[in-house]
């Protein structure tokens, strides 16, 4: 059987809900609903506009302890949306240097043309910070699962 599962949502422990609720806005998200329960404040936020919530978050949490959900060594590394072209990642960019929110270093290829991974899938992407330290990219233009292992018959074939 063929995998068809998508990530429906993603949970959150927060420090302050609404410093979050107002970091996903510039991303283009809505809250849809909030509620207060015994343990704290709880938000549902869509991002894509369809779905009740992409994001779950819980005003429960601190703000890690490196700064950096990358650098981490349990947990969440990163959140990634994904964009159809190159000119929406670098549109964004543009936006959210408005806001003034921390970019992690420039856009850039993910793979070995680009100085990463030879694993990586060659898409173009960029990585920022939310205000309690996760680590979001945006990216485009990903290799699909087909033209990644075309890629790399194609490596090995070649000459060291």
């Amino acid at each position: 059987m063929a995998n068809r599962f998508f990530i429906g949502h993603v949970g959150l422990h927060v420090r302050d809900i609404d410093e979050e609720i107002a970091f996903l806005e510039v991303l283009g998200a809505a809250v849809t609903s909030r509620e207060t329960t015994p343990r704290g404040r709880i938000a549902f936020v869509s991002l894509d506009g369809e779905t009740h919530h992409n994001f779950a978050l819980f005003e429960d949490g601190d703000r890690l302890p490196s700064g950096d959900s990358k650098k981490e060594k349990r947990g969440l590394h990163h959140i990634a949306l994904r964009v159809q072209t190159r000119a929406e990642v670098d549109q964004w960019i543009a936006r959210l240097k408005e806001r003034g929110v921390p970019f992690e270093g420039p856009p850039h290829i993910q793979g070995p043309a680009g100085g990463g991974l030879d694993a990586g899938s060659s898409s173009y992407s960029v990585f920022f910070y939310d205000p309690n330290g996760i680590s979001f990219e945006i990216f485009a233009e990903p290799m699909t699962v087909a033209e990644f292992r075309q890629a790399r018959a194609e490596a090995e074939r070649q000459p060291a």
